[in-house]
């Protein structure tokens, strides 16, 4: 199988404190640009990133000093990034989402335990804080469902899958809540492309629990627990989930073994079947997979390395990699 001709992405780099722009194309990866977060003084945590629907806008969460949600705004050609503008926070945001209709961005503050949305200004930068809420410890993810309905959030340490109205005035304030077994540590989560179904990350114990969803209810049924490999580790540190467009196969890293382990999915059940645990940059906190699923960009904490991987019926083929900036974490196509 041929892998895409070329296509770009954004690498956000916590310990750098920087977005760095990539480009694959003819099986080769190359660095094309660096870009720092203005006026930072210290860097700091991951570095998560969220494209606005129109794609004009990129948003980076810095969780260094000082922390903000920093605006680029975008080449139509070059995809380049020029700052636009910052918006103070005090909180460190571990998670960005835009729903594509809805017209807001949304946080999860893992070390403030709380999510927020935020009024967007006509630059393309955040306007103001609309409102917040508080949750179980470590609020991890948020993400819009696709029938913007509902948006859920997780609390890794309080074992927590939340979901909420997007109307909800104020925000967040029809929360209701579904308990995990103690210990999932529920990280990160995806829907399908039809929004029926929830597959839900467990940072702390390697889970991925497959939830039937209906928007118009909140309903959330647990259908599937499935875990994924973590080699020769100890312990469990589950980091990213994603599905191809096609909802074909699924994948999950693991940062303790550097593995990305990968499933098939039944297309009536939405029912995981695991194909294979496959190695992968060092501490894969972050992967993105492109509009085709034939191709997997990963991107190594430890390595400080990007690596693009062809995707064969869910297996895994190292095609070429690239060295970015320090702490790469965060992959988001564009």
């Amino acid at each position: 199988m041929s892998s895409p001709q070329s296509l770009m992405a954004y690498i956000g780099c916590g310990g750098a404190g920087e977005v760095c722009l990539v480009r694959f194309a003819n099986d080769h990866l190359e660095l094309v640009q660096r870009v720092p977060l203005p006026d930072l003084e210290k860097a700091g945590g991951s570095l998560p990133l969220c494209l606005s629907p129109d794609r004009r806008y990129l948003h980076a969460a810095g969780r260094g000093t000082p922390m903000g949600i920093f605006t680029f705004a975008i080449d139509a050609q070059s995809h380049q990034l020029a700052p636009v503008s910052t918006f103070p926070i005090h909180e460190s945001v571990a998670y960005l989402a835009c729903p594509a209709r809805d017209g807001r961005l949304f946080s999860a503050s893992y070390h403030h335990h709380l999510v927020a949305a935020y009024d967007m200004a006509e630059d393309g930068g955040v306007e103001r804080e609309q409102g917040r809420w508080t949750t179980e410890p470590n609020a991890h993810c948020i993400v819009p469902d696709p029938q913007e309905r509902n948006v859920l959030f997780t609390s890794l340490g309080g074992d927590r899958l939340y979901c909420s109205a997007l109307d909800a005035q104020p925000p967040f304030s029809d929360t209701i809540e579904t308990t995990l077994p103690e210990g999932t540590g529920p990280r990160h989560l995806i829907f399908n492309a039809e929004g029926t179904r929830v597959y839900l990350l467990g940072e702390l114990d390697g889970s991925i629990t497959l939830f039937d969803y209906d928007s118009r209810t909140k309903g959330l049924n647990r259908r599937q627990r499935v875990v994924i490999d973590k080699g020769e580790a100890d312990t469990f540190w589950a980091a990213d989930i994603h599905l191809d467009a096609k909802g074909r196969y699924l994948y999950a890293s693991e940062r303790s073994s550097s593995l990305v382990t990968s499933f098939e999915v039944d297309a009536d059940s939405g029912e995981l079947t695991r194909i294979g645990a496959f190695e992968v940059e060092a501490q894969p906190r972050g992967f993105a997979l492109d509009a085709t699923g034939q191709l997997m960009l990963a991107a190594g904490q430890q390595s400080q390395h990007v690596a693009a991987y062809r995707l064969v019926q869910g297996r895994l083929e190292l095609i070429d990699r690239v060295k970015v900036a320090q702490s790469p974490d965060w992959v988001e196509m564009v």
